[in-house]
């Protein structure tokens, strides 16, 4: 099982191209949301076979073991940059989804020597409306764990073309997540810092769901326009919620691919 050690924990990881990006390729590095697992991004792969791409479970996700350490959106970033850092990843496009859009976000702020491009998925933008449902969801999940979580998502975030298969994916990634560990990542995004969006600089793609109820269409647009880059690009899919890679894998995979 492919484990790197950074900032005092483990990353699990997958690696498509461990030896390096093929000759004319770059190198994604993918962040996924709260209560899922590096596999939300596979059924994309396929669509980026040129390429070197990095999946990672976030600490406190699936994979990763929380050991009880404190977790905020800087330190999955920096967590981001470790896993960069043990794999000899000069530079990358960073692929974020939901939770993981405020990371790769505040990384194209904050770490533009390292960030190529900047892919956000039905990111989430801070506000007193986040930060109540979160309080409230960790509070849920730290008193009766994954099960209210497992019973309710995969239904109510998703998009009206979503499959009952989808649907079941996505109860498992829920299902199977430590409750501490979510529970802590509640905290993460109930506590999420004001994001510059104006310092980011790299290409930046945003992909958001017409369906999506978790990071509004509004919140989106405020991110895509508040975005310095001369590079932009904004994809609305339509009938999709908020579990895009799940619910739409061919589409966000191709509009991925083209813009890069």
């Amino acid at each position: 099982m492919p484990l790197v050690a950074v900032n005092d924990h483990q990353i699990h990881y997958a690696d498509t191209h461990p030896n390096g990006s093929p000759e004319s390729g770059l190198t994604f590095v993918f962040i996924h949301g709260l209560g899922s697992s590096q596999n939300y991004y596979f059924p994309v792969l396929p669509h980026l076979t040129g390429h070197r791409c990095i999946t990672m479970d976030t600490y406190g996700s699936a994979r990763s073991t929380y050991t009880g350490q404190p977790i905020t959106i800087a330190s999955i970033a920096a967590d981001v940059v470790g896993v960069m850092d043990a794999l000899k990843v000069p530079q990358a496009v960073v692929v974020g989804h939901s939770m993981g859009g405020l990371v790769v976000t505040l990384l194209g702020a904050q770490y533009a020597d390292r960030i190529k491009g900047v892919v956000a998925i039905g990111p989430t933008h801070p506000s007193p409306i986040l930060t109540s449902v979160m309080s409230k969801r960790s509070e849920t999940v730290s008193a009766a764990g994954m099960e209210p979580m497992a019973n309710t998502i995969p239904y109510q975030a998703t998009g009206s073309k979503c499959s009952a298969l989808a649907q079941s994916f996505i109860r498992e990634l829920l299902i199977g997540q430590n409750p501490e560990g979510y529970s802590a990542l509640c905290q993460a995004i109930a506590n999420a810092p004001e994001i510059d969006y104006s310092a980011i600089k790299a290409p930046f793609l945003l992909i958001a769901g017409e369906e999506d109820q978790s990071a509004s269409l509004e919140g989106c647009q405020h991110i895509f326009n508040h975005v310095s880059s001369a590079n932009k690009k904004m994809e609305v899919l339509a009938q999709v919620g908020h579990w895009h890679c799940i619910e739409a894998p061919q589409l966000v995979g191709e509009t991925i691919s083209q813009f890069f």
